[in-house]
């Protein structure tokens, strides 16, 4: 942390002041600790291990948001996945954040706010292309001939076996390489998660959140698959664009919890309820290659 250089904005208008008196309990740390997966060693040295409560520091200010994401709904026991985001979200999270159980902290460049490390494409390959083209295949065989349409459904269990198999054996020798050469699947939450720095970074808790709710997407087969479009604030052709809403990746996710937020959140002040709205405009019209034409009004 000695290596970092931030400021702190003002602690009312981001909304830490708020959330920062509901997280200064032993219980609700200890909780969120063990649920979300943090790793104590990159927590220490001045990012607020030993200063919980402190609300200029890193470690508080990702509690806040951990807070906001499992307290905002006015029924906020209730996560059944057939809800909305604002129900589901928080479960969505600590269940793909406890999967990799190494959430860390780190200085970064200033660019990302954070970075998922893992085999997430592999599993991606496994999951989905396995299931596309089995179906494809089936489709394909209700147009042959009856007598012989078995041989075709025979081929494509054959190719959904090998496929699966397949994917297996990358997930399988993708997670021996993280885990012994390429330094462990986690989710490394950067300054710019903690500090708005230059403008860019997560100025208020909504933003934060709404970060979790992204790398929990990326450790759930998602990684970016497209190029920023013209006029992004995120760097028009560069890479880590979602191809469109129906894609229904990081940036997607990250855009529905606020909406939700902004409609129904509870426990929270106008205030933040507006940034969550003008965030996920923001993102509705940078983050996505094909426009989704939608706006949160």
């Amino acid at each position: 942390m000695a290596d970092c250089t931030y400021s702190v904005p003002d602690l009312i208008a981001s909304g830490d002041q708020l959330y920062g008196q509901r997280i200064c309990n032993q219980e609700f740390i200890d909780w969120a600790w063990h649920t979300h997966g943090f790793n104590g060693d990159y927590w220490q040295d001045g990012w607020g291990y030993d200063d919980v409560c402190n609300i200029r520091k890193p470690l508080a200010r990702c509690l806040s948001a951990i807070w906001l994401l499992n307290y905002s709904a006015e029924d906020y026991n209730n996560e059944d996945w057939n809800t909305d985001a604002l129900h589901w979200g928080p479960r969505y999270v600590r269940e793909q954040f406890k999967y990799y159980d190494d959430l860390r902290a780190s200085c970064g460049d200033g660019d990302a706010k954070a970075r998922t490390s893992g085999c997430q494409q592999s599993r991606q390959w496994n999951e989905w292309r396995c299931t596309s083209g089995y179906d494809e295949t089936q489709r394909e065989c209700r147009s042959w001939f009856f007598l012989f349409a078995w041989i075709c459904h025979l081929w494509a269990e054959i190719k959904r076996f090998v496929c699966t198999i397949w994917g297996w054996v990358s997930v399988v020798g993708c997670s021996i390489w993280y885990g012994t050469f390429g330094g462990g699947q986690n989710v490394t939450l950067f300054l710019s998660f903690f500090y708005p720095l230059d403008g860019t970074g997560n100025a208020d808790v909504i933003s934060r959140a709404g970060t979790l709710i992204h790398e929990a997407r990326h450790i759930g087969n998602r990684p970016h698959n497209a190029q920023f479009p013209a006029g992004s604030i995120f760097g028009a052709g560069k890479d880590g664009a979602d191809s469109a809403w129906g894609y229904e990746g990081a940036w997607m996710y990250n855009t529905l919890y606020l909406w939700w937020f902004y409609a129904a959140g509870t426990r929270t002040n106008i205030a933040m309820r507006q940034a969550a709205k003008q965030r996920a405009n923001l993102l509705l019209t940078n983050a996505f290659a094909t426009s989704p034409g939608l706006t949160v009004s």
